[in-house]
């Protein structure tokens, strides 16, 4: 009935993925609001939005992945 010491250090490690991806992705979408204003450029927004979204899943993946380890009966 003990933890799953692999699938716990697997969990942390995406979650330690996420953390420069929630970094970043506000950083870009300021910078894409910055270039819509200046130059009508929506690149840097788009990929501000889609780091955004990766890092919440990959976030929601790993606590996911740490709570199945705990909690798992095998």
């Amino acid at each position: 009935m003990g933890t799953d010491r692999k699938e716990i250090f697997r969990g942390v490690k995406y979650s330690l993925l996420a953390l420069p991806l929630l970094i970043i992705s506000p950083i870009m979408i300021t910078i894409g609001f910055k270039a819509i204003k200046l130059h009508n450029n929506y690149i840097f927004l788009i990929i501000g939005i889609i780091l955004g979204i990766a890092a919440v899943l990959i976030g929601f993946l790993g606590l996911r992945i740490i709570t199945n380890a705990f909690f798992n009966s095998k």
